[in-house]
């Protein structure tokens, strides 16, 4: 199978409140780097992947920038304004794309990944493309290991089995044609505020999905246990 034309579309525009830190969490830095400069570098040191895009707010773009030069990221090619919304970040990510590749001959792969999992791993990228040239799309997803409960926040009334149960991270991994088609789509539809690019196609009935691997240290950093944990990665790896 040839090698697709690839891009990495990394969200870097959420103000992360959940983190409690005084800036956005993806900027927090560890070890002398911002977090979100993990995130690239796993991209850029892929052979897979070919360019990669930063979705940020305008007052981070020059940070974003300047990270990329001073640790020498080669498939490093820009930054894209955020939106207000994840839904209106990723939108304008794929917008940004369109209007970049649309005379490409082919239909690149773009893995749509938050920059607040700083490490997702080599195998993780090489099995998002793989399945996304297998099946048309990808899901980073990790399959439950807990007893999941339903029920209201003083008792649970039933269960739901483990097996059923797969969370999903990213990258979510689509053809680029995929994206643009879906947000035309969701716009009809007067669809505006999805939480995801999986949560997104989910609305719109875009089955199926396909399960690509994921990973337990492929963590999302939300809360400050998850810096804290992070740190004490860095120091160790």
């Amino acid at each position: 199978m040839n090698k697709p034309h690839t891009i990495a579309l990394i969200l870097a525009g959420g103000e992360g409140t959940r983190a409690a830190q005084s800036i956005p969490k993806q900027y927090v830095q560890i070890e002398g780097i911002p977090i979100l400069a993990y995130t690239m570098r796993a991209f850029d040191r892929h052979p897979l992947i070919d360019d990669i895009y930063v979705v940020c707010r305008d007052e981070w773009a020059d940070l974003v920038r300047r990270t990329a030069t001073e640790l020498a990221f080669t498939k490093f090619r820009d930054t894209i304004p955020a939106g207000d919304t994840s839904h209106t970040s990723i939108r304008n990510g794929v917008a940004t794309l369109s209007s970049l590749f649309s005379s490409s001959p082919s239909d690149p792969i773009v893995l749509v990944h938050d920059g607040v999992r700083p490490l997702v791993s080599s195998a993780i990228i090489a099995d998002a493309v793989a399945v996304c040239q297998r099946h048309g799309n990808a899901i980073a997803a990790m399959q439950g290991e807990e007893a999941y409960m339903t029920g209201d926040n003083v008792k649970a009334t039933s269960m739901i089995p483990r097996e059923q149960l797969w969370g999903a991270q990213t990258p979510h991994t689509f053809r680029l044609s995929a994206l643009v088609s879906v947000f035309h789509e969701a716009e009809a539809r007067g669809i505006t505020d999805s939480q995801s690019l999986y949560t997104l196609m989910a609305e719109l009935g875009r089955w199926p999905l396909y399960k690509s691997r994921g990973e337990r240290v492929n963590l999302k950093i939300t809360h400050p246990e998850d810096i804290w944990l992070f740190s004490r990665l860095v120091s160790v790896l």
